[in-house]
């Protein structure tokens, strides 16, 4: 049971909008592929938890995840000593939104956090308030102005420190020793620490060693600049070309060796503190990045699989060694399988489910499951921005693209075709039906979160240097 207070409170309101019918007008399939979420056999819990996610970190440029470019030494170790997740969807693709929902097991709609002026809503319940209830010391280190207190997600954090990201940072962020600080200095109690690392995210600039293993001879003008990336996006000079594509990927790629080998020295303060095998750590991203597969560059447009296939990989006690695992899961599935792992009982109503039946009775996951995706960023539509037009539907290896705008959809295989070029919308009339009428029913149950306070002059121009404001 929960202790009294303010959380006991807001459990009690996510009952009652579960009581009101906010669902009303979803069918039972949907219902059930929203709703589902087993606590499972209780199990001896996990001392500690520490939940790190990497900024803008494509599963796909991952040697463990298939890559032939040795980026993740480190990363695929850790996999082999416990679960690898093979396909993993965020639920939008960038940063707040997605974040929003790994913290809460909530889609952006049901968490009220689709866009930049959103904060959460009062009556949703984060993973660091379930677990502060449950005695954990709960302490965040993020580096991202979207995951500082402006918008809410540091809900249930007794300490929270917000690192100030710069887009033309080159050394490994403070994130890094502040976590090795924070662990050094741990009360003997058990903790939850959430570590958020921008260092992937453009600017594409590490350190000189780094780069010396990945950065081919180039003579181009391309130079991994956020400025110059968000020129390209807005047709101020022309696109990359494919020298220009494959040092921009160079020099991605040199930024995930130097994330990998933070996270080692991560690993070895855990492992010299005694922690390693009394914590149940997890390793996850928000989106990825797109390097010119569908014409365009950053993230926050599209829902294509560059920009949502995002790393899931966990280690701790209880968990199998160097399994592999292939049922199809999403961000906001960590929130309560977690909490099941932990012997805890989830909030009431997440949309997210208990992935434990994918590796403990070889769950293949049920084949009518349905993911969505919404609350993209920084689309243009009559030469202005808008955002909130894209939406995307999935079920089993199908998936369908919707603009709400243009009323386009595409329906692509993404098993038989990854790369999503062939529209196969035509040849499957029925199931794009189906879909989009599934769709409706998940866009009807919506909610506005509070509005943020407006930003400082100062904020203004931290969020245009990185590419959110224009």
């Amino acid at each position: 049971m929960m202790k009294g207070g303010r959380n006991s409170q807001r459990y009690q309101s996510r009952r009652e909008f579960l009581k009101n019918g906010l669902y009303a007008g979803l069918n039972a399939s949907l219902v059930g592929s929203l709703l589902l979420s087993s606590c499972g056999k209780r199990q001896r819990s996990a001392t500690n938890v520490i939940l790190i996610s990497i900024d803008t970190l494509r599963a796909d440029h991952l040697s463990c995840y298939g890559y032939q470019r040795p980026t993740s030494p480190i990363l695929d170790k850790f996999a082999s000593q416990g679960l690898l997740f093979e396909d993993v969807s965020t639920t939008c693709p960038w940063t707040l939104p997605a974040h929003a929902s790994l913290l809460t097991g909530l889609y952006p709609r049901r968490n009220g956090v689709r866009a930049h002026t959103d904060r959460l809503r009062d009556d949703v319940l984060t993973l660091a308030e379930v677990l502060r209830e449950h005695d954990f010391i709960t302490s965040g280190i993020v580096n991202s102005h979207w995951l500082s207190k402006t918008n809410g997600l540091d809900h249930g954090f007794e300490e929270f420190l917000y690192v100030k990201e710069y887009a033309d940072r080159t050394k490994p962020t403070r994130v890094e020793d502040e976590a090795r600080n924070w662990l050094s200095k741990r009360r003997d109690k058990k903790f939850f620490l959430f570590l958020h690392y921008y260092d992937v995210h453009s600017d594409y600039h590490s350190l000189p060693h780094y780069e010396k293993q990945f950065v081919r001879p180039y003579n181009g003008i391309v130079d991994g600049s956020t400025s110059q990336l968000l020129d390209f996006r807005y047709g101020r000079i022309p696109l990359p070309n494919q020298a220009d594509t494959e040092h921009l990927i160079d020099l991605y790629d040199a930024g995930v060796r130097q994330m990998d080998d933070g996270m080692e020295r991560l690993f070895a303060l855990l492992e010299e503190k005694n922690l390693l095998d009394n914590t149940l750590i997890i390793v996850t991203s928000d989106h990825g990045e797109e390097f010119m597969e569908h014409g365009g560059v950053l993230h926050g447009r599209t829902f294509f699989q560059e920009v949502l296939h995002v790393p899931l990989i966990m280690r701790g006690p209880n968990l199998p060694q160097g399994q592999r695992i292939k049922g199809i899961a999403s961000l906001i599935d960590v929130m309560p399988t977690l909490l099941a792992m932990l012997g805890i009982s989830p909030p009431p109503g997440l949309d997210g489910i208990d992935l434990q039946s994918l590796w403990q009775r070889n769950n293949a996951g049920s084949p009518k499951r349905l993911l969505f995706g919404e609350a993209d960023w920084n689309n243009i539509v009559d030469n202005k921005t808008v955002d909130d037009i894209k939406r995307f539907i999935r079920q089993n290896h199908y998936k369908l693209h919707v603009n709400r705008v243009t009323g386009k959809m595409e329906l692509y295989d993404i098993v038989n075709n990854p790369d999503e070029n062939i529209d196969v919308s035509s040849k499957h009339t029925p199931l794009v039906k189906l879909m989009r009428s599934r769709l409706r029913d998940f866009l009807r149950i919506g909610r506005t979160g509070r509005t943020v306070d407006p930003l400082s002059p100062k904020e203004v121009e931290l969020l245009k240097s990185l590419g959110y404001l224009q």
